[in-house]
């Protein structure tokens, strides 16, 4: 098993040498403040003290590479499952019922949902455009499956915009 080393120099170890701390194993990644970073897990340290690195401070590139080979994986078996959903939609559209009567979506394979990012609708029916981790792009998902899986953030989306109608409305 690899390990990766990450050097960190404080004010308070001055007088010490530069610690070392062993990357076990990369979990997550993203872009923040327009750096690529990875969620690390720290060997010898719970989980609760893995910490956002930015991948330039990071000195295991093997680790790293596997994280992103086994992402790439998944986003390839995504696609494909979104192909296979663009054809239920045809024949959904040909047979004249709801397509997400024979859809699967992100939550029937174990995606999390990270951001309702707006709504539309689409013939009388609300559909929302969800962000789920770990996938690049996002979903649109029928409101009553979103709701069924995430009714606090379906709430939550609804309570901001209603906000947002409301300060409008009184300008």
């Amino acid at each position: 098993m690899e390990f990766g080393i990450w050097t960190h120099t404080s004010l308070s170890d001055i007088e010490e040498e530069d610690k070392e701390y062993i990357v076990e194993k990369i979990l997550d990644r993203r872009i923040h403040l327009g750096e690529l970073e990875y969620f690390v897990k720290w060997q010898n340290f719970p989980d609760e003290d893995n910490t956002w690195e930015l991948s330039k401070f990071l000195d295991c590139h093997s680790l790293i590479a596997q994280f992103e080979s086994q992402r790439a994986k998944k986003n390839l078996k995504r696609q494909a499952e979104i192909k296979i959903n663009e054809i239920y939609v045809d024949k959904a559209k040909k047979l004249k019922i709801e397509p997400s009567l024979i859809m699967d979506n992100a939550f029937d394979y174990g995606h999390i949902a990270e951001k309702i990012l707006y709504a539309i609708n689409s013939n009388g029916k609300i559909l929302f455009l969800i962000q789920f981790k770990h996938l690049d792009q996002p979903e649109l998902i029928a409101s009553d499956m979103a709701y069924s899986h995430i009714p606090m953030m379906v709430i939550k989306f609804y309570e901001e915009h209603l906000k947002l109608l409301h300060a409008f409305s009184t300008i």
